[in-house]
């Protein structure tokens, strides 16, 4: 079972991007995309992280999204398929949704 908690680091007193901590070891940046209804994570190597931990992380973290828009009214979906890019440093994993149409 992952541990996934909301912070505020320590060291920035204006956060300029939401971020939870895994397991208490590895940091998650993530931001809503500027011009779509989606989000993008961001994930750092020199943290162990590996495609497939940012992919298991990052369905862990939907999840609880979507389950979360419920509680709202909202009732996001995921749509179309995540662009990842996996680069030498990092992991970022952009992820789209819509709100579920009413009726």
């Amino acid at each position: 079972m992952m541990k996934i908690e909301f912070y505020i680091p320590e060291s920035q007193t204006i956060p300029t991007q939401l971020r939870v901590k895994v397991d208490d070891s590895i940091d998650v940046y993530y931001e809503h995309l500027p011009n779509e209804f989606g989000w993008e994570f961001n994930f750092f190597k020199w943290q162990g992280v590996t495609l497939e931990m940012a992919e298991a992380i990052t369905d862990k973290i939907v999840s609880k999204m979507i389950s979360q828009s419920y509680d709202h009214g909202a009732q996001w979906r995921e749509i179309g398929v995540r662009e990842v890019e996996n680069d030498e440093y990092a992991v970022k994993i952009k992820v789209f949704f819509r709100v579920r149409d009413a009726g």
